[in-house]
């Protein structure tokens, strides 16, 4: 479980003219391997879906799911079981996930291995 508070965060998005990157997600490249994450809210929750490209070119998949509150925020992760044949399929799939984990309950400040 991570929780974190105490403090303001502030982020600021953008170029000097305002413009703001695509919402959609992004491509984050680390040591060689691509990682597509992104971030939606969803009943009052923030779900932050990644994907990671496997040796054999399928997508495994990731997810936090974030619950923010006055003491902090506190970020349950997933692993999804299996690959997808692309990284948006596998970003999709965490994204359903999430969603099926916030309507039905889950445990906060888990780590499970079944999306």
């Amino acid at each position: 479980m991570l929780r974190r508070g105490g403090g303001e965060l502030n982020c600021s998005v953008g170029d000097a003219a305002g413009n703001r990157p695509n919402p959609a997600g992004a491509i984050i490249e680390a040591e060689g391997v691509a990682v597509m994450k992104s971030r939606q809210g969803y009943k009052g929750y923030v779900i932050e879906p990644r994907s990671y490209q496997q040796q054999d070119g399928g997508f495994s998949a990731e997810l936090w799911i974030e619950e923010h509150d006055a003491s902090g925020v506190t970020e349950t992760q997933f692993y999804l079981p299996g690959t997808s044949p692309t990284q948006e399929l596998a970003i999709e799939a965490a994204v359903q996930a999430g969603r099926q984990k916030i309507d039905v309950g889950f445990e906060r400040g888990s780590v499970a291995v079944n999306g």
